[in-house]
């Protein structure tokens, strides 16, 4: 269960009753930092549980996925640690034992990991993402140049030198003295996300939704005071950002449109069978022929093993060129055999297909 962040409560109370400003001493760096304080209208705001905390990111498959490494690897390894995959599904980054990965996948296999090179030097780096230029690359690190615990940092490929370069901190008001992470932008409804434990209890995290800016804006450019733009900075109420609303407004109908997109593609069909030029079945339901409902079933698991003879024909064929004498010998017995597998499986499955589809079409033609 999602519940609103702190300042979205007490949002309606400040508007029958404002508070005198007490001004306290901010850590030094926050001072610093506060006059570039980045103007952004924050759609959202919830509280979620921290282990399950990318469940609050609605990203489209345009925008690529996240996932833990654990999930994504099939590990126990690396509780904290998370994997940015791109929309193509054959580049991946990630963090493992503190330090970020790149990996190509190449012939249904990922490559062996090669570590970011130039990113700075940081005690703890994790929460990669990679904006679709293939360039930008977001993160969170620890640093004695932050504000605190884990800050969020750009930096972008110099593809000439092969290598990132030095990267920055992106300052106000997504770090802060607390943990703050995961940033993440869907370019195609521009929206953007990040994590931040600032005012939460343990185990909990706020994931903030805001639009991103096409080019960088600051509060320094408004009518407004010092005590106005810190209380930005530390985002202390997500309505003081909102303007006339519109903005907003639009924001929340992309999300909408996001969410109804995801639920469909979520019921996708569970096959195709084309039946005749006109008609194609996707589910159980479909077949007039009660005979079929288990035909199907064995032609689906047929089509499993299809797959997965492929699968490792291919893997066998990719060895064979790099296998030695012995190696080759030994191929050259498991490649024809395993050819041999697959070209009968292929037959069953034409001769299934086809006793399936005449059947079918003789109920259709009753």
């Amino acid at each position: 269960m999602v519940t609103p962040c702190l300042s979205q409560k007490r949002k309606a109370a400040a508007k029958k009753k404002t508070a005198p400003v007490v001004k306290v001493e901010e850590d030094t760096k926050f001072e610093e930092m506060l006059d570039a304080t980045q103007k952004v209208i924050f759609i959202d705001s919830v509280v979620v549980d921290k282990a399950s905390f990318l469940k609050a990111y609605r990203l489209t498959e345009e925008t690529g996925a996240i996932d833990t490494y654990n999930h994504f690897f099939n590990s126990n390894e690396q509780p904290y640690a998370t994997v940015y995959v791109n929309q193509l599904g054959n580049k991946s980054w990630f963090s493992a034992n503190g330090q970020l990965f790149t990996s190509d996948r190449l012939n249904n296999r990922w490559s062996e990991p090669l570590p970011l090179e130039g990113l700075g030097h940081f005690q703890r780096t994790n929460y990669p993402f990679m904006l679709s230029d293939g360039l930008t690359l977001y993160f969170s690190a620890i640093t004695d140049e932050g504000l605190g615990g884990l800050d969020i940092y750009v930096s972008r490929y110099d593809s000439e030198a092969g290598k990132f370069l030095l990267s920055e901190n992106l300052g106000l008001p997504f770090n802060s003295d607390a943990n703050d992470y995961m940033y993440a932008v869907d370019e195609f409804n521009n929206i953007g996300y990040f994590a931040s434990d600032r005012r939460q209890p343990e185990g909990k995290v706020c994931i903030y939704t805001f639009i991103p800016n096409q080019k960088r804006v600051t509060y320094s450019d408004e009518q407004l005071d010092v005590n106005a733009i810190r209380s930005r900075a530390k985002i202390m109420s997500i309505a003081d950002t909102w303007g006339d609303g519109e903005a907003r407004q639009e924001a929340l109908q992309r999300l909408s449109d996001m969410a109804k997109t995801a639920a469909k593609q979520q019921k996708k069909p569970d096959f195709k069978f084309v039946v005749n030029d006109e008609t194609i079945y996707t589910s159980m339901v479909d077949f007039r022929n009660p005979d079929n409902h288990k035909r199907m079933s064995e032609l689906k698991d047929m089509y499993n093993q299809h797959s997965i003879l492929a699968a490792q024909l291919e893997m066998l064929r990719n060895d064979f060129g790099n296998a030695n004498a012995d190696e080759k010998a030994l191929l050259k017995v498991q490649i024809p055999g395993k050819e041999r597998k697959y070209q009968q499986l292929t037959a069953k499955i034409r001769q299934l297909e086809k006793q399936i589809r005449n059947s079918e079409t003789r109920h259709l033609n009753q």
